[in-house]
């Protein structure tokens, strides 16, 4: 296994890294299944505007259950996370996501609508490709975000019991 290559003490953090890459790939399969379901299957091409980028409702939507999907498995299998404190970690993890979540629908929006790169090699295939770039860009800052702001261990306080000093 890879991770045995590591120096013992990042070994931890690289099998982490690799489960949050596995969980991001459930969360990707999430993201694409429901994004190309509503624009493919069900025809949902509707989009807004914001400052002059076209945002896919679609995208907002596969997103958005992708990271639910991405909290679970992170929480109880990418970083083994026992405390009882799901409401807060989920409202943590959320508010940091939704930072995320919006750099990605930025990006994809200039992707698609901005840099020519897309439409010329991936032509209908476009949008899914500039998720993926999008999705790319993003992995680092969420794997950070939830090992040392989300799902961080609380340390816990070691009282020492040393040697008594001798009585006279």
């Amino acid at each position: 296994m890879l991770v045995k290559l590591a120096p013992a003490k990042y070994r931890t953090g690289a099998k982490q890294f690799i489960k949050f890459g596995i969980t991001g790939t459930v969360g990707a399969i999430v993201d694409f299944s429901t994004y190309n379901l509503l624009t493919r299957g069900l025809g949902m091409t509707a989009f807004y505007t914001v400052l002059g980028l076209d945002v896919i409702v679609a995208n907002n939507i596969s997103v958005f259950l992708a990271i639910i999907s991405n909290f679970v498995l992170n929480k109880y299998w990418t970083f083994r996370d026992k405390s009882d404190q799901v409401a807060k970690q989920w409202m943590g993890f959320f508010a940091f996501n939704a930072v995320t979540w919006v750099l990605n629908q930025i990006l994809v929006a200039i992707f698609i609508s901005r840099v020519a790169f897309f439409d010329t090699f991936f032509g209908a295939q476009e949008d899914n490709m500039a998720k993926v770039f999008a999705i790319g860009i993003i992995l680092f800052i969420n794997f950070f975000g939830s090992k040392f702001l989300i799902f961080k261990k609380q340390e816990r306080s070691v009282v020492t019991v040393g040697p008594t000093s001798p009585v006279s």
